[in-house]
């Protein structure tokens, strides 16, 4: 649930994102992926078992039946032992990315366009990587979006935000084993963290949770006697003030702290980006968490 004490209208206005920018960020960056994590398919990254590539994993006896192609006679002529020199498997990266698309998370028109634009950013990146990429839209029900080369943007950009299930709508898709799954979130539902990890981390390489919110829903100022809209639920008369942010703050934080409990040893964990600070803010805070790395070219 997200509260704006400015408005009851779901900012669906200026649909879209800033592609050049999302252009031009993505030039700067690669996805850290986890090479150990791979599924287990041809690809275009190494990974830590034993494959076809050109990289050296190391030795193990001749068996009969074995290709005699890859016998490394440089062993043989030194210890006359027939041992197989082994190569890093090829494989292929596999992003999830789990879009929240609850009206909470069209609260403003900057916050709706920061959050497409990170997943503009993640799945132009898995293109670039050669990644298989699989993208579920979560609002009032759950919806698989296209991820072809001409049809995600298209499809992202017309992705209406509405309903208040969000993560917690049903069904759960059907998610792969070993996939690197990244969530695009504000993280306020009602149920907690613990609850959407179990429903959507199951099996998973590892998963994070990029939390876009608002300065707003970071840290609320007073305001004194407001009626408060809430863009999932309906209107609320009340004070807002020192004593009601408190309570908000210490609440809010009760929340942060089970999200990072339940990703804790599963990857990046909570990355929180802040709306007013814009993309290239957004991307900084995932290279410091590392879920994305800066390329030097």
């Amino acid at each position: 649930m997200s509260i704006s004490a400015q408005s009851s209208r779901v900012a669906q206005d200026g649909a879209g994102w800033d592609d050049a920018a999302v252009h031009a960020l993505a030039g700067r960056l690669r996805l850290a992926l986890d090479p150990r994590r791979r599924l287990r398919q041809g690809g275009a990254r190494l990974g830590a078992r034993p494959g076809a590539s050109l990289e050296f994993h190391d030795h193990r006896a001749y068996q009969p039946g074995d290709d005699l192609r890859h016998l490394d006679w440089g062993v043989y002529a030194r210890t006359d032992q027939l041992v197989l020199r082994r190569h890093r498997a090829e494989v292929s990266p596999r992003l999830e990315l789990l879009l929240d698309t609850s009206a909470s998370m069209a609260l403003t028109a900057p916050k709706r366009r920061l959050a497409l634009a990170l997943g503009a950013l993640l799945l132009t990146l898995a293109r670039a990587e050669e990644a298989r990429a699989a993208v579920f839209a979560f609002g009032a029900g759950v919806t698989a979006l296209p991820t072809g080369r001409d049809a995600w943007r298209p499809a992202l950009e017309a992705v209406p935000f509405a309903g208040a299930a969000g993560l917690e709508a049903d069904p759960v898709p059907r998610l792969s084993p070993g996939a690197e799954r990244v969530i695009v979130s504000d993280g306020l539902c009602p149920g907690g963290g613990a609850a959407v990890t179990r429903r959507l981390g199951r099996e998973a390489g590892s998963v994070a949770l990029v939390q876009v919110l608002t300065r707003f829903e970071l840290d609320p100022t007073p305001l004194g006697p407001v009626r408060l809209e809430d863009v999932e639920g309906g209107a609320l008369d009340l004070m807002l003030d020192d004593a009601a942010c408190a309570v908000y703050r210490e609440r809010f934080e009760r929340h942060q702290a089970e999200w990072r409990a339940a990703l804790h040893g599963r990857g990046p964990g909570v990355i929180t980006v802040v709306v007013e600070d814009g993309l290239e803010a957004a991307g900084r805070a995932l290279v410091a968490a590392g879920l994305l790395e800066a390329v030097t070219r």
